[in-house]
């Protein structure tokens, strides 16, 4: 019989309040073992209130944290087998980048050959070794950005709890960075918790994501599963671009006052509204039987690889992404087509 490990992280019941704002409601979920988890949402939501009350700088109301089956909240922040990467790197300028890493472990006490060790070991995995002598004045944003991960690890925590760490990155070395931290996760074997308002950092990293609003989390999920299967019209809008219909499925079709009726399975029943991604709907000539509605293009963006394109049905605007063929002229009239699965139900509000 196969039995299943017991989560690093068991989160129940969190309560945060801040006068009449409630921050966490009611939060409850399980972090595993050497997991990348992200806590995604709008600024607002409850995410960086969360991220503290792992690292020890806020006290939740109510509620629970154990880690590794001991209780958390009663050990003090300095002595948490966690640690806290800044938004701002929060780098000592006048510091090397090895002090800079070693500084943790001096602070500990840690003998100096094992602080040699360790500091050389953790530059060497972050790709380093040649700025151990640099100021961090003279190291790029990227660079900067690895030399606070290394603080961060060299400690070797339970868990690693990440405050939007790329977002003072341009987007090439952002995306470079994504990689980068999805590699040194899996060689270091710690748990990473990233907190972001960024859905494609979220969707890039985590092999799990915690969609949060007003404190509560409204779905957690794969990163593949929140954006085929949303459950609510906030995920569905929030991950990713889609058209969203309200309505409701009467006899094995979804009616709306917008549009005419449209064929939807039976997944569909009792859903408040259903969502279509623009990668399932396709554009029609006139003489295609598939054409469900025609519209008006209203807008084209190109992409670099697609291009999305705007079509207004009436006050409905569709979105559809075109990766072939000529692209279609603003106030051109096309036909919409899609397969009967492309239609998401939505259940929650």
């Amino acid at each position: 019989m196969t039995v299943t490990p017991a989560p690093l992280l068991e989160i129940r019941n969190l309560d945060r309040s801040f006068g009449e704002v409630r921050a966490l409601k009611s939060v409850s979920f399980d972090i595993g073992e050497n997991e990348f988890f992200a806590l995604l949402g709008p600024s607002g939501c409850g995410k960086t209130t969360l991220l503290r009350v792992l690292g020890g700088f806020e006290q939740p109301d109510e509620g629970t944290v154990m880690l590794d089956g001991s209780d958390l909240l009663s050990i003090p922040a300095e002595r948490r087998p966690v640690n806290l990467m800044f938004q701002s790197y929060a780098l000592f300028p006048h510091m090397t980048v090895e002090r800079n890493v070693a500084y943790g472990l001096e602070c500990e006490k840690v003998p100096k050959d094992e602080i040699r060790q360790r500091v050389g070991d953790v530059l060497a995995t972050v790709g380093l070794t040649d700025k151990r002598s640099a100021l961090p004045n003279k190291l790029s944003g990227g660079q900067r950005q690895r030399v606070a991960l290394a603080r961060a690890i060299v400690k070797r925590p339970r868990l690693l709890l990440l405050d939007e760490p790329l977002s003072a990155l341009d987007r090439k070395i952002r995306a470079e960075m994504q990689m980068e931290l999805k590699r040194l996760q899996h060689e270091v074997g710690i748990t990473f918790v990233v907190v972001t308002h960024d859905q494609d950092e979220a969707m890039s990293l985590a092999d799990r994501v915690a969609v949060m609003d007003h404190g509560e989390v409204r779905q957690l999920d794969t990163p593949l599963n929140l954006y085929r299967r949303p459950r609510s019209l906030f995920v569905a809008d929030f991950i990713g671009t889609s058209t969203i219909l309200r309505g409701r499925r009467v006899n094995a079709q979804w009616e709306t006052p917008e549009l005419p009726p449209l064929a939807c399975g039976d997944d569909c029943e009792g859903a408040l509204a259903v969502a279509i991604r623009p990668e399932s709907v396709r554009l029609t000539s006139d003489s295609d039987a598939s054409t469900q509605v025609r519209g008006i293009v209203s807008e084209v963006f190109f992409q670099g690889d697609h291009a999305i394109a705007q079509v207004r049905v009436g006050e409905v605007a569709f979105l559809v992404s075109i990766r072939e063929g000529t692209l279609p002229e603003r106030g051109a009239s096309v036909g919409l087509s899609w397969d009967e699965g492309a239609l998401i139900p939505l259940v929650e509000e």
